[in-house]
């Protein structure tokens, strides 16, 4: 009976194999330019920061759209940063590998 389940998984083990050795390899290469991404964003939201709280260059100090763009501009950089997107695809091709395990420890 365990050969028959082990015949009928191999192609789902198979396929699982495959894709998440494709998709760490994505995620690899993506994690770098989110994380240049996410810089430029911070970047972006520390220079709204100083307009709102220093008026600098324009002389608008207060302005409130200057800070919900850099509230927005931080929680995106967070969000794109290593410890956001990457570390949830990561997360999730871990379970898959374990799933992948359990399918061939059967």
């Amino acid at each position: 009976m365990r050969i028959f389940f082990k015949i009928i998984l191999f192609p789902f083990s198979l396929i699982l194999t495959i894709f998440v050795a494709v998709f760490m390899f994505l995620v690899e290469r993506v994690a770098v330019l989110l994380n240049i991404l996410s810089g430029i964003l911070f970047f972006g939201a520390l220079t709204q920061y100083i307009q709102y709280f220093f008026g600098w260059p324009y002389g608008t100090a207060g302005d409130s759209g200057a800070l919900v763009a850099a509230i927005c501009a931080t929680a995106f950089a967070f969000i794109l940063s290593p410890y956001g997107l990457p570390t949830v695809a990561v997360w999730v091709l871990a379970k898959l590998e374990t799933l992948n395990d359990a399918i061939k420890s059967i």
